[in-house]
């Protein structure tokens, strides 16, 4: 083992605790903010001071915060020994409601603090609370011809709320407002009602509210359905291109199995497609298989279509909500 002299050996801690000392070290003031109470919608900015207490450049490489509700502003990045810097911290209360927590993250070249966190807290008091608070509507998958009512609450505890709104913007939705709900001047309930005769389809809406409180003078609730049909196609459309034959099968199966249907027959409009009906699951799903060939380009079909062939594949069931289910089916012929 080699041996230090003793003098050494006495310098070693002398020259660790330089070593230390020579480090940059970040220090915020304060080091953490409490906001207190807060209405929605409202705005609060503050300072924090950032020093750099150790003799080494301090680099600061990145100031975030876990929300877009937090904005932190750094401008000086670069900090000498002993400098104090600024960073503006901004909050916007949005539509939060009671105790809200973020936190600013700054990263730097600290040796003890490569990842500081900084915290604040605000307790934010509603000027008009929404349930559901993420302000959307979703009705469950339903059948065409079936109806279904969901409902927003709005409550304002600082006013005699009074909310309107006559139609979603396009109008697939029914709409009614009730304010001064149970005896409650406080409260209003929007109404949404998925119509029976809304299409089959994924469904997307949105339908504006206006209220008086001054805060929210707008709330925007977005809708959202999906209606399907008793049975359905699958594909919904076919198109065989240029292909020189046809070969092509069309499920059509029921969308809650087990349900009492049948295909009862078939026709297509286009001749040269051959279909024939196989029934793969009884009360579940049947097959239409479609084959054949193009006609010929000297065909004047072909020559009236320019090349493009299209019909339709009607397909007639036992079920009174869908008695005929249509299929588009074209072809392309090269010239």
């Amino acid at each position: 083992m080699r041996r230090f002299p003793l003098p050494t050996l006495v310098l070693l801690p002398v020259l660790l605790l330089a070593g230390a000392a020579a480090a940059q070290s970040i220090k915020l003031d304060p080091t953490f903010m409490d906001l207190g109470k807060m209405k929605q919608m409202d705005t609060r900015s503050f300072t924090v001071k950032v020093t750099n207490v150790g003799a080494g450049l301090l680099i600061i490489d990145d100031v975030h915060a876990d929300c877009g509700c937090t904005v932190p502003e750094l401008k000086v990045k670069a900090l000498k020994a002993g400098e104090t810097t600024d960073m503006t911290i901004h909050f916007d209360s949005k539509s939060f409601t009671g105790e809200v927590h973020k936190i600013v993250h700054i990263s730097s070249n600290d040796p003890d603090n490569p990842k500081l966190e900084f915290n604040l807290t605000a307790d934010v008091r509603a000027v008009l609370a929404i349930d559901p608070v993420s302000e959307r509507i979703g009705f469950p998958k339903a059948m065409f011809g079936e109806t279904a009512t969901r409902e927003v609450t709005f409550t304002a505890p600082d006013l005699n709320l009074k909310i309107q709104a006559s139609a979603s913007q396009k109008g697939l939705f029914g709409i009614k407002v009730t304010n001064n709900v149970s005896g409650d001047p406080h409260k209003s309930v929007l109404e949404i009602t998925r119509p029976a005769k809304l299409e089959p389809g994924q469904h997307e809406d949105m339908v504006r509210v206006t209220t008086n409180v001054p805060e929210r003078a707008t709330v925007d609730i977005s809708l959202r359905a999906w209606v399907a049909l008793e049975v359905s196609p699958t594909p919904d459309i076919v198109n065989f291109r240029y292909q020189p034959t046809f070969d092509q099968d069309v499920k059509i199966a029921a969308s809650s199995p087990p349900l009492d249907f049948k295909v009862l027959r078939v026709e297509c409009d286009l001749p040269e497609i051959k279909f024939q009906i196989v029934e793969t699951v009884p009360k579940q799903e049947t097959h239409i298989k479609l084959t054949g060939k193009p006609i010929d380009k000297s065909d004047p079909r072909a020559i009236a279509g320019q090349g493009r062939i299209a019909g339709t594949l009607k397909v007639y069931t036992n079920l009174k909500s869908i008695p005929v289910i249509e299929v588009p089916v074209s072809y392309m012929i090269r010239p």
